[in-house]
C-alpha cells in the first residue's frame, strides 16, 4: 500500500552507541530468570523469561498465497505458491507455571528457514497491542513476573483450579513491584492495561484464537501480521475449566485434523490508526491483506513422533530478529528500538537456559524430519528435566 510523505514511517537504525544502550537497558535478563527459579518451586532449572510454560507444540506447514501484498512479494518465505515446514509453539505469557485458563498472554511461535538458510520467525500474543508502551516499562513487567514467583500464585496462578483470592494477593505482589519501578501513576495505568488484555484469556477455552505480531519492516514499509483462526470456536470456559483446559482442547483438536490459521498483513497507515510509538494502543486493522495458511497438521499425540517435535518445540528459541526485511536481507537488526530491544533479550533468555543450539536441528527446517542424534538429544534434555522435577508443560499422560 503506497504511502504519501505525511504518513511515511521512520524506520529506526541503530547505531553501535544504540545497540550498548539498549543492551544495557535489558541486561537484568539472567537476574531475572534467577529469581523465578529461586523463588517457584515448580522451576528446578534457569527457564524463559517469559513464554515459559508450553501448551502445544508440533510441526507446522506455511503455505503462501498465490497472490500477495507488494511489501512481501518474493521476500524471505514470501515467494508466492511455496510452502515452507517449520516449528510451532503455543505457550502462556508468564515466565512461570500457572493454570492455563487463568488471566495471562497466550504466545504462538511460528518458526521458519528459507531456501537459502535464513531463519524467519514469527511471534505473536493474543492482545492487538503490546504490554507496555517501549522496553524500559516492559523490562519492569518482567521484573514484577518474577517478584509475584514466590508468591502462593505467580501472578495468575498455580497449578490447581482457579482461585480468585490466591490471584488477588499474587497480583498485589506485581503491582507492587511495578510501582517500586515506575511509580503509582504509572504503575496503576500499567496494571489496567494489562487486566484488561489477560482478561480475553480467562474468558477463553481454547488458545485456538487470534494472535498479533509486534511491528516488523517489509520493502521499507512497517506492519505487523495477525494470525487468525480459521473458525471462530472460542467460547466462555465454563465455572470450573480445569488447569489444563487449553493444553486439552489443542490435543483433541489435532488429533481430529488439522489446526489452521490464516495469516494477515497490516500495513502501517499513520501514526493515528497505526502507531509505532505508544505501543499500548491496538493498529486498526480493516485493510489487512490475507497472505498465507498456517497449519499444525493432524497427528496421534501419544506417538513418539509428536512428542519429539514437542520436545522440539520446547528446547528451542525463537527470536523477533530472525527476519528478512527486503531482497537483499541487507538490514541486520530489527526497524524499531523496541524490537531491538527484544531481539538482545531473547538472546540472554536462551542462553540463561542453555537453549537448543540452531545448528542442532537446522536441517528439520529442510527435511521436515527429527533425526535420530537430534531425537537423542531431545529425550536426554526432557529427561533430565523431568528428573529434576521441573514443569514447563502438561505432562503428556495428564492430557
Amino acid at each position: 500500500m503506497p504511502q504519501d510523505d505525511a504518513q511515511r514511517w521512520c524506520p529506526f537504525r541503530a547505531a553501535a552507541e544504540d545497540l550498548k544502550r539498549i543492551a544495557a537497558d535489558v541486561s537484568e535478563i539472567p537476574a531475572i530468570q534467577q529469581k523465578a527459579l529461586a523463588e517457584h518451586d515448580a522451576l528446578k532449572v534457569p527457564d524463559r523469561v517469559a513464554h515459559q510454560y508450553q501448551i502445544a507444540g508440533s510441526k507446522v506447514l506455511f503455505k503462501v498465497a498465490d497472490t500477495l501484498p507488494p511489501a512481501l512479494q518474493d521476500i524471505g518465505l514470501f515467494v508466492p505458491g511455496s510452502q515452507h515446514v517449520g516449528i510451532g509453539r503455543v505457550s502462556t505469557g508468564l515466565g512461570t507455571p500457572h493454570v492455563e485458563p487463568n488471566p495471562d498472554f497466550l504466545g504462538l511461535l511460528l518458526a521458519f528457514q528459507t531456501q537459502a538458510g535464513h531463519r524467519v520467525d514469527f511471534l505473536a500474543i493474543n492482545d492487538p497491542a503490546s504490554p507496555a508502551d517501549d522496553h524500559l516499562d516492559f523490562m519492569s513487567v518482567l521484573h514484577a513476573t518474577s517478584a509475584a514467583a514466590g508468591a502462593d500464585v505467580p501472578f495468575v496462578g498455580d497449578l490447581g483450579d482457579r482461585d480468585l483470592i490466591n490471584i488477588a494477593a499474587s497480583q498485589s505482589v506485581f503491582a507492587a513491584s511495578l510501582a517500586h519501578r515506575m511509580g503509582l501513576l504509572k504503575a496503576g495505568k500499567t496494571m489496567l492495561h494489562l487486566t484488561k488484555q489477560t482478561a480475553a484469556t480467562f474468558r477463553s477455552s481454547t488458545a485456538w484464537q487470534s494472535y498479533w505480531t509486534g511491528i516488523v519492516e517489509l520493502s521499507g514499509e512497517a506492519g505487523k501480521f495477525t494470525i487468525v483462526p480459521a473458525r471462530d470456536e472460542n467460547h466462555g470456559p465454563g465455572l470450573h475449566p480445569g488447569e489444563r483446559l487449553f493444553s486439552k482442547d489443542w490435543k483433541e483438536r489435532q488429533q481430529r485434523g488439522d489446526v489452521e490459521f490464516r495469516l494477515y498483513w497490516i500495513a502501517y497507515l499513520d501514526e493515528e490508526k497505526t502507531p509505532t510509538t505508544g505501543l499500548t494502543r491496538p493498529w486498526q486493522e480493516d485493510h489487512k491483506q490475507f497472505a498465507c495458511t498456517v497449519v499444525f497438521p493432524q497427528h496421534d499425540a501419544a506417538s513418539e513422533e509428536a512428542r519429539l517435535w514437542s520436545m522440539l518445540a520446547a528446547e528451542m528459541g525463537g527470536n523477533p530478529g530472525n527476519w528478512i526485511a527486503n531482497k537483499e536481507n541487507s538490514i541486520p537488526d530489527p526497524s524499531t528500538e523496541f524490537g531491538i530491544a527484544r531481539q538482545l533479550a531473547y538472546a540472554a533468555s536462551q542462553k540463561g537456559r542453555n537453549a537448543l543450539p540452531r545448528d542442532a536441528y537446522r536441517t528439520v527446517f529442510e527435511t521436515g524430519q527429527i533425526g535420530e542424534e537430534l531425537a537423542r538429544e531431545l529425550r536426554r534434555r526432557r529427561d533430565e528435566k523431568a528428573r529434576a522435577g521441573h514443569v514447563d508443560q502438561a505432562p503428556w499422560d495428564a492430557l
